[in-house]
């Protein structure tokens, strides 16, 4: 077997082995913000595509390039570690301040990834990554617990966006924050690219037939990557940490929970989408 051949094939397999929303959260968000791309800025992204998969054979698409920085993650690469999440506290137990802001967090990772991908005369292969991480990036931010970290007499330098936060499910314990990795049960990985992508496609036609760019009038007003930020914290507030620590959500915070992660991978990709239309165009 021809060495790009084994590496596509490892490839294949880390795909459903990813640590933000989960491959299939991500390859929602691109899959719906490619279907909004106008037509030339579809080609140049087709073209930056093309020349991660010289790098990377397996990755065929933008959606499946959204899932290259956890890849990096997976194989120990950890200098953008920082990149995926921005740890803003929310206070319980009457305590004030703590410093659990990173300097390199999501927010400043894109501001400064949108200069690279707008620039033509930057290397094209430095351009297609760091497009990899824009996509993924606008992924995470979407997601409620990449955008906070909880302060409590329990956790006084934060649960780290739910990781150290345990509750029950289907009899299993398990962190917080992947529970909403996967979309509280909306997003499932079938274990193989090729099906997978299909699946994902699917998925998003049905998830923005249910949730169509008018649905969100005024959120897509929301342009800044500071206010998608801001409305992430607001949803870890005012819903996520709803449920309690050490126990079983309720029907009913799962059935919110699906329905609020289908609008935040719908919304991300509409956003995605206008966030590329100007800078590609």
């Amino acid at each position: 077997m021809k060495l790009s051949r084994a590496f596509a094939a490892i490839l294949l397999l880390i795909f459903t082995n990813t640590y933000a929303w989960n491959d299939t959260g991500h390859m929602l968000v691109a899959s719906i913000a490619y279907t909004k791309l106008k037509p030339d800025v579809r080609t140049k992204i087709d073209r930056l595509v093309k020349s991660l998969r010289e790098e990377y054979p397996a990755i065929n698409s933008m959606a499946q390039m959204a899932v290259w920085p956890d890849q990096l993650r997976a194989q120990h690469i950890i200098m953008f570690t920082h990149w995926h999440y921005i740890d803003q506290p929310i206070y319980r137990d009457g305590i004030k301040y703590a410093d659990t802001i990173d300097d390199d967090n999501a927010v400043w990772a894109l501001e400064n990834i949108k200069s690279v991908i707008n620039n033509e005369h930057a290397n094209v292969y430095e351009r297609a990554r760091m497009l990899a991480f824009l996509v993924h990036i606008t992924g995470d931010i979407h997601q409620p617990l990449h955008t906070v970290t909880l302060v409590s007499n329990k956790f006084p330098e934060g649960d780290h966006g739910g990781n150290d936060y345990h509750i029950s499910y289907h009899g299993k314990n398990i962190k917080l924050h992947k529970l909403w990795d996967g979309g509280v049960g909306a997003f499932v990985s079938n274990g193989h690219a090729t099906r997978h992508l299909a699946a994902v496609e699917d998925q998003a036609e049905a998830i923005t037939a249910r949730y169509p760019v008018g649905y969100f009038a005024e959120r897509l007003k929301f342009a800044t990557v500071q206010d998608w930020v801001k409305e992430s914290y607001g949803l870890a507030t005012q819903y996520v940490y709803t449920t309690e620590e050490n126990k079983a959500p309720s029907a009913a915070y799962l059935e919110t929970g699906k329905r609020i992660s289908e609008e935040q991978v719908a919304l991300a990709g509409y956003r995605l989408a206008n966030l590329l239309n100007q800078l590609l165009e």
